[in-house]
């Protein structure tokens, strides 16, 4: 249990990841979910359980979801290849994207995107308003972009796929895979590349080389403006990509100070009969039962104010401190 003296720990959620998780994870089965219009709502599906799974576990403070807005972004301006090689967001996965968020509307959990933005601007920016607030953050994604936000108040939850159990990353998780602190990621991404992103590093330059430049000078900034201390053999390909690499840096760092109106951080209500509406609505019988038990609870005792669990505690059982696999 929470004491006075424990953090309360929000969860932000990566909805886009959570989204095309359940998307891609359930196209194999011999039938797909569609709503009483026809759409597919498979996605869905996956989504509503998650969240039902969380909001089960009670050792959150609130629950807020994520959203790329899909039109535009201030990264493809400053380097249009960006992301240039992934697949288009499938057809039957777009109305989805509409649906969930008239859910989590519905189920009074709130939610936040920004045109221009990607998810992780906006995961990175309410992470720092709830630090700021004295709150414990865990983000639940796989994308490994956000682990330059992990700190003493910020772990990564993520969970590759249900055979294996999620992975929770702390500090020590980030230097194991990384060879480098949580805030030089973006530095480390800058000079390796990134072919999900379809960013380019440095020619010949191995990862051991860089994370001991990185080790000696902290940035690559610092690194150029020490590049005549450097070896000549390493010197000239980085001489060679300083426009690159310096523009790597800059897509690469996660953005946290987006304008996003104020942040519900409010201890989290769900509107139950609102979620069992929207069940309905869609024709998901499987999730009504666990609502209508809700909905029947909160009648008789009201709702529940008691303590969360601790969320950190709850988590390492959980992964079982299992290392992150990247």
């Amino acid at each position: 249990m929470n004491t006075k003296n424990e953090k309360q720990t929000i969860l932000i959620i990566d909805g886009y990841h959570l989204l095309h998780k359940g998307y891609y994870g359930s196209l194999k089965r011999k039938t797909v979910a569609v709503n009483r219009d026809g759409v597919m709502i498979n996605a869905i599906y996956t989504f509503v359980a998650k969240i039902n799974e969380l909001i089960d576990m009670n050792i959150y403070h609130t629950i807020i979801v994520t959203f790329d807005v899909g039109q535009g972004c201030w990264r493809r301006d400053l380097y249009p290849e960006y992301k240039a090689k992934r697949k288009e967001t499938p057809e039957e996965l777009i109305p989805q994207m509409q649906i969930i968020r008239q859910f989590l509307t519905s189920a009074n959990i709130p939610w936040y995107e920004k045109p221009r933005y990607e998810g992780d601007d906006v995961m990175g920016t309410i992470s720092k308003i709830a630090c700021k607030l004295g709150y414990n953050v865990h983000i639940l994604s796989n994308d490994k972009d956000t682990f330059q936000l992990v700190s003493d108040d910020v772990k990564i939850i993520t969970n590759v796929s249900k055979k294996e159990k999620p992975t929770f990353v702390e500090l020590s998780e980030v230097y194991e895979k990384f060879g480098c602190s949580p805030k030089q990621v973006p530095d480390i991404k800058a000079m390796m590349g990134d072919s999900s992103d379809n960013i380019k590093g440095i020619k010949c330059l191995h990862y051991k080389q860089a994370t001991d430049l990185l080790e000696k000078f902290g940035t690559v900034e610092n690194i150029y403006a020490n590049i005549t201390q450097i070896p000549p053999s390493i010197c000239s390909k980085l001489v060679s990509s300083k426009e690159q690499v310096l523009l790597n840096k800059k897509i690469a760092t996660i953005q946290n100070n987006v304008q996003l109106g104020r942040i519900d951080f409010r201890k989290l209500r769900i509107n139950w009969y609102a979620y069992l509406k929207f069940l309905k609505e869609q024709k998901m019988w499987a999730f009504t039962g666990n609502v209508v038990k809700n909905i029947e609870n909160i009648k008789t005792n009201g709702y529940d104010h008691s303590t969360q669990k601790c969320a950190d505690t709850t988590m390492n059982k959980i992964c079982g401190n299992k290392k992150a696999n990247i």
